[in-house]
């Protein structure tokens, strides 16, 4: 309950920086979010600024409220642990397979959760879109739920452009499935593939400028690699 009330309050008090005009956030595509009512689902975005964020929390409506993964860092101050678990925070030990977030984060999608993913990685400061990761697409085949691409300009300078009144523009596009392999598994090449795929669509939604480690890779190949096929054999008694 603290945590929705921290939420609403900081969504009021940015909607009323906007209202005045001294905060120029605009979104554009919001029709294209999945039902609140049917499904969780992943939002896959870009990152430049640590002021993403709160920029995509305020843009989305409040039945949108987002939960998202934190490095596990964060969660050792007993403050801070209190005030993430609040905002609904998945702590996560990056550099090695968590399998205990991956747990928690299926459940929390399968709940009807809304995540926030940065494929990336890591914030790209200058708004050039970096190499994706594929954890976003393991997660919505694994909790089967949709991914949701979105893209944020604007947000180079952080806060001090913001204070100063230069536009930040979120936009939203279609969202789409990643259907399961017959075994749960992905193939590298699969993965490879897949996560082209994500990131070419979060590309789509930036000016061609930023397109960055994508703006040569415009097309994926016209055919997507299969996995192997499970054998439904019974092992032969010896």
């Amino acid at each position: 309950m603290t945590g929705k009330i921290i939420y609403f309050v900081s969504q009021m008090l940015i909607h009323a920086m906007r209202k005045i005009g001294w905060w120029h956030w605009r979104v554009e595509g919001l029709e294209h979010l999945p039902p609140r009512a049917q499904t969780g689902m992943i939002l896959v975005m870009n990152h430049i600024q640590w002021i993403d964020i709160p920029v995509v929390g305020a843009l989305l409506p409040f039945a949108y409220r987002l939960s998202w993964l934190g490095k596990a860092e964060l969660f050792e101050n007993p403050m801070w642990r209190w005030f993430f678990r609040a905002m609904q925070v998945i702590p996560i030990k990056r550099g090695r397979g968590d399998l205990a977030a991956l747990e928690a984060a299926t459940e929390a999608l399968r709940a009807g959760a809304i995540l926030l993913i940065f494929p990336e990685g890591h914030r790209s400061r200058n708004g050039l879109l970096q190499k994706g990761r594929g954890g976003a697409v393991r997660l919505a085949m694994r909790a089967q739920v949709p991914l949701v691409p979105v893209a944020v300009t604007g947000t180079q300078g952080g806060l001090g452009d913001t204070l100063r009144g230069k536009p930040v523009e979120l936009r939203i596009g279609k969202p789409y499935r990643v259907e399961p392999t017959p075994d749960g598994k992905i193939p590298p090449d699969l993965m490879d593939y897949l996560t082209t795929e994500m990131m070419l669509r979060v590309a789509a939604l930036l000016p061609a400028a930023y397109h960055g480690f994508y703006a040569d890779r415009q097309q994926l190949p016209t055919k997507q690699p299969r996995p192997a096929p499970v054998s439904s054999a019974m092992p032969e008694a010896e």
